[in-house]
């Protein structure tokens, strides 16, 4: 996914704000999902949704206003309730991150990710 950084993601001096990289990795995410036919808004519509349980982020260069970055996203574990997720943030390599998410229903409560997002998931593997 490519992506252009807007100046409202960028602090006083013009270099892209530390938080504006996790909405980034939202909207890499969801278009990896969309890619492989998934969609996060069926997901949430039949009671499902999947919680950030872990992200950490590694800042490696800045990048600023109006530069245009690309973000790689790769399946890096897939269990029957947990799925992890790697980025890559590149000009130059900016930033690489995970995100580790838990299936869960409306409750909370932890479930199981449903087969055919499991077998969409481990197809682009």
């Amino acid at each position: 996914m490519r992506l252009r950084v807007r100046f409202a993601e960028t602090d006083q001096l013009g270099v892209a704000h530390h938080s504006s990289y996790v909405i980034w990795l939202e909207a890499a995410r969801i278009e990896w999902l969309r890619e492989r036919g998934l969609s996060y808004r069926e997901l949430e519509e039949s009671g499902l949704s999947l919680m950030v349980s872990n992200l950490n982020v590694e800042y490696r260069q800045s990048t600023r206003f109006d530069d245009e970055i690309d973000l790689e996203v790769t399946l890096q574990e897939l269990r029957s309730r947990q799925l992890a997720i790697g980025y890559r943030l590149r000009r130059r390599l900016l930033a690489t991150a995970t995100t580790t998410h838990i299936a869960a229903d409306r409750t909370g409560k932890a479930v199981r990710i449903p087969a055919d997002w499991l077998a969409a998931m481990l197809a682009s593997c």
